[in-house]
C-alpha cells in the first residue's frame, strides 16, 4: 500500500514538472459586467481603461462598454489588449460632486493608468460614458505630463462635462480626444436632464473603435512593438472617413464602415472563448 501511494506521488510530481514555468493567461472576449484583465494578467501591447455610466452593473456596464472592448478585441485579437473596468460606485448623487464624478472613482482610474503607464511596451486606450464620462476627464486632466504623454487617444460619450470643459479635456491633447454627443443629448450642455436620446450611444460603437484602433496603428507606425511582443491577427482595419470634430455638430451620423466580426458564442454569457 505505501508503494502504491508512493508510486501516485511520484507520478504527480512528475506532471507538475512538466508544466511551463509560467501559466498563459486565458485571452477572451468580454463576457459580463466585468473586466479585470490588468491588475489580473498584467500588461499586453494594449490597455483599454473603461469608465461605465451611471447606475450600470459591475465596473463594464452592459452597453458600450463591453461592446467597445470586444470591438478592439475583433480588430487586434484578444490576446493583444487588456480590458480593465474602473471599479467605482457610480450613484444618480454622484454626478453632483465637483467635476461630475466621486473623488474615489477618480483616484482609481488614475491609478489604473498610471499603473499602465509602467508597462514599457503598452499603449494606452481609455474611454467613458456619461458618468464615466466625466470621471475621464477629471482623471486624466490631473495625471502627470509622463503618463498622458503614454496615453494614444481617449474617448467619451454622452459626456457630461462637454460644455464645462470646452468640447476638450483640460490639459490633454486634442488631437488624441474625440468626445461622441449624439444630437439633443442636454447632458453634453451643461445640465444633468437626462433625455431617451442620452441611452443610444451602442450605435457609435464602430465609430469610436476605428477611431482608437487608427491612433493605435499611427502610433505603432513611430514606435513599434518590440517583436514577437504583439501578434498580430489575420485582418484589416478599413479606410476611415473623416470623423467629426469633437463635439460633433448636430447633423453628425455613426461612421458607415464594416460590421465588426463577431465573437463565438457571444450568447452563452459566463462562458469565455480561449485562444492560444
Amino acid at each position: 500500500m505505501v508503494s502504491l501511494v508512493l508510486l501516485l506521488l511520484s507520478i504527480c510530481a512528475a506532471g507538475v514538472s512538466a508544466l511551463p514555468a509560467t501559466l498563459q493567461p486565458r485571452q477572451s472576449w468580454t463576457f459580463g459586467y466585468w473586466a479585470h484583465e490588468l491588475t489580473e494578467f498584467g500588461c499586453r501591447p494594449i490597455i483599454f481603461i473603461w469608465a461605465k455610466a451611471t447606475i450600470e452593473p459591475g465596473n463594464m456596464g452592459n452597453t458600450v462598454g463591453p461592446r467597445l472592448s470586444d470591438g478592439l478585441k475583433a480588430v487586434f485579437g484578444p490576446a493583444n489588449v487588456a480590458t480593465q473596468g474602473v471599479d467605482y460606485w457610480g450613484f444618480i448623487e454622484t454626478n453632483f460632486y465637483p467635476g461630475g464624478a466621486p473623488p474615489w472613482g477618480i483616484y482609481d482610474m488614475q491609478l489604473l493608468l498610471s499603473s499602465a503607464a509602467t508597462c514599457p511596451n503598452s499603449k494606452i486606450i481609455a474611454a467613458g460614458y456619461s458618468q464615466g464620462a466625466a470621471l475621464t476627464h477629471r482623471a486624466v486632466e490631473g495625471l502627470s505630463q509622463a503618463v498622458k504623454d503614454k496615453i494614444t487617444a481617449v474617448v467619451t460619450f454622452g459626456d457630461t462635462q462637454t460644455w464645462q470643459d470646452g468640447g476638450r479635456i483640460k490639459n490633454f491633447d486634442t488631437n488624441r480626444t474625440l468626445i461622441i454627443c449624439n444630437a439633443g443629448d442636454a447632458v453634453c450642455t451643461g445640465t444633468l436632464y437626462v433625455f431617451p436620446v442620452h441611452f443610444d450611444y451602442v450605435k457609435w460603437v464602430p465609430t469610436a473603435t476605428y477611431y482608437l484602433a487608427q491612433k493605435l496603428l499611427d502610433d505603432a507606425a513611430v514606435r513599434p512593438w518590440p517583436n514577437g511582443s504583439f501578434v498580430f491577427p489575420n485582418v484589416t482595419v478599413p479606410g476611415i472617413p473623416p470623423i467629426p470634430s469633437a463635439p460633433q455638430p448636430p447633423e453628425a451620423v455613426p461612421l458607415s464602415l464594416p460590421p465588426l466580426p463577431t465573437p463565438n458564442n457571444v450568447g452563452a454569457m459566463g462562458s469565455n472563448v480561449l485562444f492560444s
